[in-house]
């Protein structure tokens, strides 16, 4: 019964996003605690902080699933930071590796987490202005937000799901060509 409702749940996910979560259901399959242990870890480092603005929590968490992953969570997170407002230059901007051209708290977010990342010796600026800008708790909010981005793809590899590559767009989930 209670696989039932969680292979129903991953499917709701899979069409509202059009994400393959196959990963997600051979989880269930083989081991339901693992699943149930990931999920929460998951959801509570997936959760947006209110120390920031969603535009700067997805430009971290953007930066993150280019650094990890070579499509599918990265177009997956596009599409939810379309769902939360984030603008459609913004997100041309932060996928170009261009964020100085995409709306400042975006950009500023996407800059935190590639210093975070690669340990870029702009960090310490990047962490004052960050502070300055949203607070003495926004960096660890925007550390979570990239420590939750980095946990599907080395899943997803070590299942052996990540081999199709796919061409990320801004677009929406259900108008992409």
């Amino acid at each position: 019964m209670l696989k039932r409702f969680i292979h129903a749940r991953i499917r709701a996910f899979e069409r509202r996003y059009d994400y393959d979560a196959r990963y997600l259901h051979e989880l269930a399959d083989l081991d339901g605690a693992g699943l149930r242990a990931f999920s929460g870890a998951a959801a509570r480092l997936g959760r947006r902080h209110a120390e920031v603005p969603a535009a700067a929590w997805f430009g971290a968490r953007l930066a993150a699933m280019l650094a990890e992953d070579c499509g599918p969570c990265t177009q997956l997170t596009v599409d939810m930071a379309r769902e939360a407002g984030v603008d459609l230059h913004t997100l041309h901007a932060l996928l170009a590796g261009t964020p100085d051209t995409a709306q400042e708290d975006a950009a500023l977010g996407f800059r935190f987490a590639h210093a975070v990342i690669d340990d870029l010796p702009t960090l310490a600026a990047l962490r004052c202005a960050v502070v300055t800008r949203y607070g003495a708790a926004a960096p660890a909010a925007l550390g979570l937000a990239v420590v939750g981005a980095r946990l599907y793809p080395p899943l997803k590899r070590a299942m052996g799901y990540a081999g199709v590559c796919t061409r990320v767009t801004a677009a929406p989930a259900g108008a992409r060509d």
